[in-house]
């Protein structure tokens, strides 16, 4: 399993971001949950049924036989790793391997939201509060890749909030559009060299 990166696999960058779909090691992200997936008889109420949730989801099967079970609608996701078992031939009942203290709350919020998904047949918006930092984030991977494509800082500021705020104030006094770039550049190139581990669960 590759280790740089603490990312199992990875879909090419030309794909939609709604569409991606980005595995992560345990390791990693405390809000992967490790199970062990065991056979059921026909109409155990237990059961958890993969083809109940086929329109969201993906299982990626290592080479090593090892699986991993990632949820998502495009939006929200919830992500399991099989340290025994598997989810591709028939109902199972999973067996939660849960541990310690530190990562016990972001650990069961994942349980929370299986649940609630298997109850409901759909994600419970509630359980999915929005990041209030996500925006700058985007902006500030906009900023980074106008960048690394050559744009210059005033270019990027077009791009990002419009040629008549830029002609306005990229020159104002405060230099404050100016100085936003450069911080959103930062930020971006802060997350690139590894921040983003900071944004796992």
């Amino acid at each position: 399993m590759p280790r740089i990166g603490g990312c199992i696999f990875a879909e090419a960058a030309s794909i939609p971001c709604a569409d991606a779909r980005i595995f992560w090691r345990a390791d990693w992200d405390s809000s992967v949950v490790l199970v062990e997936a065991r056979p059921v008889s026909p109409g155990d109420t237990e059961a958890f049924d993969l083809q109940r949730f086929a329109a969201w989801a993906t299982v990626l099967r290592l080479a090593d036989g090892r699986e991993f079970l990632l949820l998502s609608d495009g939006v929200r996701h919830l992500q399991l790793e099989l340290v025994d078992g598997t989810l591709l031939t028939g109902p199972v009942r999973l067996h939660y391997a849960l541990s310690g203290i530190t990562q016990i709350d972001v650990k069961t919020l994942t349980l929370r939201r299986l649940v609630m998904l298997c109850r409901r047949g759909r994600f419970p918006l509630g359980l999915f509060p929005p990041e209030p930092r996500a925006r700058r984030w985007a902006l500030a991977l906009q900023a980074y890749d106008g960048l690394a494509a050559g744009a210059s800082h005033r270019e990027i500021a077009v791009a990002l909030f419009g040629e008549t705020i830029v002609r306005e104030d990229w020159n104002g006094r405060s230099q404050y559009l100016r100085l936003r770039v450069r911080r959103l550049i930062q930020v971006a190139t802060a997350l690139v060299q590894g921040g983003y581990r900071d944004l796992l669960g």
